[in-house]
This record gives structure tokens, sequence and C-alpha cells, in this order.
């Protein structure tokens, strides 16, 4: 069986609160956006970048968050910490919030990058198991390659909120980082929280789906996915949910996206992937939802109210960047290093580009006949999933959500490169 995953991105409701204000400006006919520019941090990137007042703040696994003006296109400051970033920053009340590897939660001024406070987890690592996918149960758990993305923070009301590797969801005063509480779930927690009301949904590598009370930290409810422990394939919630008049919708891991009433976490429907992750997040319009794929390559869209499906896309390869919806078009990310744009109602191709890292394939990552990874290639000899996903992320794969602001499209590959279209 060929065990490669895709995990995600993420896409937070937070990240969307920066950038949807954007959508109400003019956007342009995507079929004509070109390359504009580019600029290359030399560091990969797995997180999604954020907006605000015109800057952009990158983090990359070398573990630098840069932060760019985007008139200019010129870095203002970068601050260094221990350990690599995957995680979206939140910026709100001149301050940036981030996690990074280094097991550390880091509040910074966002005019200088001097660091105002850190609060430490008790750890943060990459998914693992014994025998994952099949391997060998030695006495050493394997790690997860496809576990790119830590919990990304979302600010609201003085109170900074994001998951970790300890198992927990926690709430720190925005402003000292003190511990306003924590709660601790069965299994890892990089999913990244929504906000609706006094309710925190996010997802946990134990397969459910959490409400908490945003105040007082007290569950509201609890939804359990499907879970398989033979290989610890198909298990976990990895995806961060999007909150939309009243439904939760979140992907999980057991080959379902899910749709879940807010009020009290019962199940309003599913839809069966065919066997395939879920970790992308989804975008909502009035219609449908939109969401990607792992081994399925898939973007899909789902009628909104049944979960009946409209439309799929056949990528090629997977999909864990968030779609993205500019006017009447959906934005798709692959990481075989390509966008593209569908027409959001039936799915027509509008445009696509990929990077001259994947038309180039000078490892041959790439089945040239099909598009489609080459298997054999990437498995061969004692090439482990780690080897073979940095021969993929040096196609210039996307694994962070591209970003809409100001004219421009945004879109950051994991081999480092920021690329500017308008």
């Amino acid at each position: 069986m060929f065990y490669f995953r895709i995990l995600p991105c993420l896409v937070l409701v937070f990240c969307f609160a920066l950038t949807l204000p954007c959508r109400a400006a003019a956007v342009p006919d995507v079929s004509r956006l070109k390359l504009d520019g580019q600029i290359d941090l030399h560091a990969q990137i797995v997180a999604t970048p954020a907006i605000a007042q015109g800057i952009l703040y990158v983090g990359a696994e070398d573990g630098n968050l840069y932060v760019i003006d985007l008139a200019s296109r010129k870095l203002l400051w970068l601050f260094h910490c221990h350990g690599g970033i995957a995680s979206t920053p939140a910026v709100a009340d001149g301050r940036v919030y981030f996690l990074s590897r280094d097991g550390r939660f880091h509040a910074l001024d966002a005019q200088n990058g001097v660091q105002l406070w850190e609060f430490a987890t008790m750890g943060e690592s990459l998914y693992s198991a014994f025998g994952l996918y099949g391997s060998p149960k030695t006495a050493t758990p394997s790690r997860d390659a496809w576990d790119f993305y830590l919990s990304s923070p979302l600010v609201h009301e003085g109170r900074v909120y994001f998951g970790s590797s300890d198992e927990r969801l926690y709430a720190l005063d925005a402003l000292s980082g003190a511990l306003q509480w924590a709660f601790k779930t069965g299994g890892i927690v990089h999913s990244s929280p929504a906000l609706s009301g006094r309710s925190l949904v996010f997802g946990s590598w134990d397969g459910a789906v959490y409400a908490v009370d945003a105040v007082s930290g007290k569950q509201q409810w609890r939804y359990q996915t499907r879970m398989e422990h033979g290989t610890s394939t198909m298990l976990g919630v990895q995806a961060s949910p999007l909150i939309e008049g009243g439904t939760v919708y979140i992907g999980s891991r057991d080959g379902y996206f899910y749709a879940l009433n807010l009020a009290d976490g019962s199940m309003l429907w599913r839809h069966n992937v065919g066997g395939s992750w879920v970790v992308s997040g989804a975008a909502v319009d009035a219609q449908r939802v939109y969401f990607g794929t792992s081994d399925t390559n898939r973007l899909v869209a789902l009628e909104r109210d049944s979960g009946k499906p409209a439309y799929q896309h056949d990528s090629k390869v997977w999909v864990y960047a968030t779609p993205v919806l500019l006017g009447d078009a959906v934005l798709g990310a692959s990481m075989r290093g390509e966008l593209f744009a569908l027409h959001a109602a039936s799915g027509k191709p509008l445009w696509s580009w990929r990077t001259p890292e994947s038309l180039a394939d000078s490892y041959g990552v790439l089945d040239f006949a099909s598009g489609k990874l080459d298997e054999k290639r990437l498995l061969a000899g004692s090439m482990s999933n780690h080897t073979a996903l940095e021969h993929i992320k040096r196609l210039g794969a996307f694994l962070a959500t591209p970003l809409w602001h100001a004219g421009q499209l945004i879109a950051a590959t994991a081999n480092g490169k920021l690329l500017f279209f308008r």
C-alpha cells in the first residue's frame, strides 16, 4: 500500500478574518493572473502566512518569523526562535502570536519584533504511533512524515487560544501570557480553534471534535469520528474547523468530511471521500462547501445543506491547502506545485500555474503521462516517507494556503519561495 498522506493546512477562522475584508475589493479575472515577483527565503514554509495592515508575517522551518512590507516587498525585521515555525501567526492589538517547535508560544511587538512574553507548553512534536502505516512494531513509535502543522492561535477579547502536542487546548491572557485555563484531550492537538459566540471548536488526534466554552474552558460537547488502530493510519482530526451559519465543517483522517451542529455537536451529514484523509480546511459560499483531499487528489465541492456532491476536480497530487474563494472562482493549491482556479458553481477550470521546479521535475518525482506522483520512483530502495517527502517539497509544493490581499495573490511554497501574482 502507498502510505503517502497529507496534512494542512490549515486555514483558520482567524486567517479568514485577516483576509475576508480584502474580498470586498475588486477581484480580478483569475484567468489573467500572472507572476509579478517572488522572494526566496531559502527556508521551508508549511504554515500559512498572515497579513495585517499591509504587513506579511511568514513563519518558516528555519525558526525565523519573517516580516515583510507588502508595498515594497522588503524585509522589515525577523525574529528567530529555537525551533521551526509551523503555526500561522495571529496579529492583534499591536502584537503577533505564534507557536514554534521549540515548545514555546511567543508574543512579539508587531512593530519591531521585540519579544513581550513566551509561554512553555509541555513540548511540541510530530504525531507518532507503534506500527504506524504497517511499519514494524518496534520499541520506538514511528513519526508521521505528514504531520506538517502545529496549531495556530486565535485571539479574542483579551485571550489567545491555541492547541499543543501535549494534548491540550490553552487559553492565555493576551497581554501577559498568564494561563487562564487548559483543556486536556486524548491526543495531540494540531488542529486550530475556531470561535463562534462562546464556543471554541477544534479537533484532536484522539479522533474527536470538541467544543469548549471560551471563558471557562469547560466542555460543551464532543463528537467522535471513526478510529482504526491496526496501522494507526485512518484516525485523528488534524484539520481545522470552519464555523458558518450554526454549522461546523471539518475533515478527518478517518476518510470523511463532516457537518456538525454547533449547538450540540450532532452530525448533520458526512461525506465519504473514498478512504482519503481530509486535512485541508474548508471554504463556503451560499450554496457549497469546498475542501481538498489527500490520496484521492481532489478539490471537492459539496452542497452545504445536504452534503451531496456537486463536483470533484482531479488535482493529480494531494491538496492540503485550504481552497480560497475569489469572486465566482475557487482557488486550489496542490502538492505538485500547482495553483489552479475553477468556476465555483460548475467546477470548470479557469486557470492554472505550476512552479518551474515542478515543470522541470529534475528528480523524476512525477509520472510524465499521468502527472501524478511516481510511486515506484519515490519508494525505490530504502527511501522512507520522510525522504520522499523532501523530494516532493522541492517541486515547490503548496502546503500553505494562498492569500488574496490588495489586488494580489500571495502563495508560499514548501521550498521557501513567496510568489506574488497580479
